[in-house]
């Protein structure tokens, strides 16, 4: 269910929002919607890059070591399937 909510932004950024939303065919009010899902998926995108990088830190797994370590767990997943 929708609800109505003032938000308050620049004129700048409103003037940008409604001429997209009228070049798309689309209200400016869609646009900020799907704005708003967009920066909540970052965010949560985000988050769990941030524990995997603490997690493979505190194991001690290093940038170098991902390729090795999916081929290696690939080919496992292979040999166990077999």
């Amino acid at each position: 269910m929708a609800v109505q909510n003032n938000v308050y932004v620049t004129e700048d950024l409103l003037a940008a929002m409604q001429n997209l939303a009228a070049q798309e065919g689309r209200t400016s009010d869609e646009l900020f919607e799907e704005a708003g899902r967009r920066y909540l998926a970052h965010q949560r995108l985000s988050g769990l890059a941030a524990r995997g990088f603490q997690s493979t830190s505190r194991v001690g797994i290093k940038e170098d070591d991902v390729d090795r370590l999916v081929q290696e767990s690939r080919a496992s997943l292979r040999a166990d399937a077999k």
